[in-house]
């Protein structure tokens, strides 16, 4: 290898770092405004642009959103909504799930999932500035991406062929990709020690990815997965930075709930969420004390039925694994999807937008601190959540639409803030 990793990941990366972590905000302003957050945009990825028109026209057919996607057959939307009001929307060749901006706000990252490429994008115009194919040889997007070294790096994460399980764990290994964030080039690899990897995390002391492997397997008949999941080993992995050794590995023995997103902060701070598919029987039992109508979820496909499952505190210094929540937050613990950690409160946040409801968790005890059931305020499906630039607030996007933002520490809604776009299905989202 012509690159250096030690060099690449230790010295340049853990110093840029370092000078430009954020500095402690100022209290919040009384009556915040649009007008704070200046140039500031919130970005998510469109998972069904067959919906959306513009112009009269499906999307597709449309010269301002389909310029990159020609000849492309897959392809999702990506949507910037700027606190200045300003909303644009592209079509980009990838199976997106997440999206990432560079620190620098140089560059962009749609990752893919289950998908054999990525894309990167100009975070203002949101044009197309590179393709970069997964590794081939039936090898998929994890799904997650981390900038390192101020927006000079980038790591993606990546899933090993579909496989049957026969025995041998590293054969489902995934893999680390670090790449140059313009052209998606790699430029170096390494194991995740775990299978199906997905969401990844830096450590805040820059050293470490964490990365959540779900850990199921196709089925040998079908070759697909199934229902509920057929759960090898889902586990959560620290990989040293600098040597792309494995330094911790804590295997969940659950044999039907996977292991999908996480946060870090500290090694002792390390949040991880749990999902557990059922059968439509297995759904209409948990639910038998449900008397008000409801709606099927509209987030997942017929026949694939969030079940509750804890979501989770690690702690890799004292390998100590343990659930949060009590009793009746577990419950509506259903489809836990995007997590982040507030270093500054020590708190972690969580979307579940089965139940529609945030959860906020004690970051030293993992007890629920706050829980809101979005719909009494208006948002239903809540899926993204990011922190904003200003170091005082965070969104939390709907599946579908709307974008509220809320008052970090306190988590009262700011609805000065709120937004009210069409995202048309989403995951994930980010800040810049």
């Amino acid at each position: 290898m012509s690159v250096d990793r030690r060099s690449l990941l230790t010295g340049g990366a853990i110093l840029a770092l370092a000078a430009t972590a954020p500095a402690e905000a100022a209290p919040a302003a009384a009556n915040p405004s649009k007008k704070d957050l200046g140039n500031v945009a919130v970005y998510v990825p469109g998972y069904f642009p067959d919906s959306a028109y513009a112009n009269g026209k499906p999307l597709t057919a449309n010269r301002r959103f389909n310029r990159a996607i020609k000849g492309q057959p897959v392809y999702k939307m990506l949507t910037r909504v700027g606190f200045d009001g300003s909303v644009r929307q592209t079509l980009l060749p990838v199976a997106a799930h997440d999206v990432e901006v560079a620190p620098d706000r140089s560059i962009g990252v749609l990752c893919s999932m289950d998908g054999e490429q990525h894309t990167a994008f100009d975070p203002e115009t949101l044009e197309l500035a590179a393709i970069g194919p997964s590794l081939g040889g039936g090898w998929r997007g994890g799904g997650h991406a981390v900038y390192l070294d101020g927006g000079k790096t980038v790591i993606l994460s990546e899933r090993a062929p579909y496989l049957p399980y026969q025995g041998k764990l590293d054969r489902h290994y995934g893999r680390l990709t670090i790449r140059d964030p313009k052209t998606l080039k790699i430029t170096e690899t390494y194991s995740t020690h775990g299978i199906e990897p997905h969401d990844i995390r830096l450590t805040a002391d820059g050293k470490y990815i964490v990365a959540a492997n779900y850990g199921s397997t196709v089925s040998a008949k079908t070759g697909a997965f199934t229902i509920p999941r057929d759960v090898v080993q889902a586990s959560i992995t620290v990989v040293e930075l600098s040597s792309g050794k494995l330094v911790d590995k804590r295997v969940t023995g659950r044999s039907d709930t996977e292991l999908r997103h996480l946060a870090a902060g500290r090694l002792d701070r390390i949040f991880a969420i749990q999902a557990r598919y059922g059968s439509d029987h297995d759904d209409a039992r948990q639910l038998k004390g449900e008397n008000v109508a409801y709606e099927s979820d509209v987030t997942t496909d017929p026949g694939y039925n969030y079940m509750s499952a804890a979501t989770l505190k690690y702690d890799a210094a004292r390998n100590r694994l343990t659930r949060m929540g009590d009793a009746k937050s577990i419950r509506l613990m259903r489809h836990g999807l995007s997590i982040r950690y507030d270093e500054r409160h020590d708190e972690a946040i969580a979307t579940y937008p089965t139940t529609h409801h945030v959860m906020v968790f004690d970051g030293a005890t993992g007890a629920v601190s706050n829980m809101l059931d979005t719909r009494t305020v208006g948002l239903r499906y809540p899926a993204g959540v990011t922190f904003l630039p200003d170091g005082r607030h965070y969104a939390v996007t709907g599946h579908w639409e709307n974008m509220f933002v809320f008052e970090r520490g306190t988590h009262k809604l700011v609805r000065e803030l709120c937004l009210y776009p069409v995202f048309f299905g989403h995951s994930h989202i980010t800040a810049a």
